[in-house]
């Protein structure tokens, strides 16, 4: 039974996707309690300098204005610029090494890594991807033993071959490409 649009699988992933609520970063949440418990205490303060002013000086006007004044001045409202610059200048630094990064929390996730797992078929590096083994009803057919212009036997010529047939004439998918390669030096009638 097919589908259009969203009744489509890629249809309902992209529904799914949308769904996905983004939940903050281990340091915005620690930054955001720091901002809390510092605004507490800038409060904490704000009260105990009114009253103590007013009340050895007599003049509460004086004294409120004493305690908004302090109040502001320990109120951390610098953090997000610091937390902005931080990042900013690690995603510099990252770059340098030729590595992008989409969002500002990949910083901090990379700047706490300790172990980096890649990709080895080539995909990240050169966006190319290689073909090395072929399997037929849990038979396999290891291309590394093979020399290029060797034929493959019957069945994987017929897997190769379907394989070929079910992509892009001209691929662009790095995927497609590599099926192609397979066919350019094992398939005799794609030469």
């Amino acid at each position: 039974m097919a589908g259009v649009g969203i009744k489509t699988e890629i249809g309902k992933i992209g529904k799914a996707l949308q769904t996905v609520e983004h939940e903050q970063t281990l340091l915005q949440k620690e930054t955001s309690r720091l901002v809390k418990h510092l605004t507490v205490l800038g409060l904490l303060l704000c009260a105990v300098v009114v009253v103590v002013y007013g009340a050895t000086r007599g003049d509460w006007i004086q004294g409120l204005l004493a305690g908004i004044t302090l109040a502001m001045a320990t109120l951390p409202e610098e953090f997000p610029v610091v937390l902005t610059i931080f990042l900013a200048m690690g995603a510099w630094r990252i770059s340098r090494k030729k590595v992008l990064t989409r969002r500002v929390s990949a910083i901090e996730t990379l700047g706490s890594a300790t172990v980096l797992c890649t990709d080895k078929t080539g995909t990240l590096t050169m966006n190319q991807m290689i073909v090395t083994r072929l399997s037929v009803n849990g038979t396999p057919c290891d291309l590394k033993q093979l020399k290029a212009g060797a034929s493959l036997s019957e069945m994987y010529h017929e897997l190769a071959e379907f394989g070929i047939l079910a992509s892009q004439r001209d691929p662009f998918d790095p995927m497609e490409k590599a099926i192609h390669a397979v066919g350019k030096t094992y398939l005799f009638f794609y030469r």
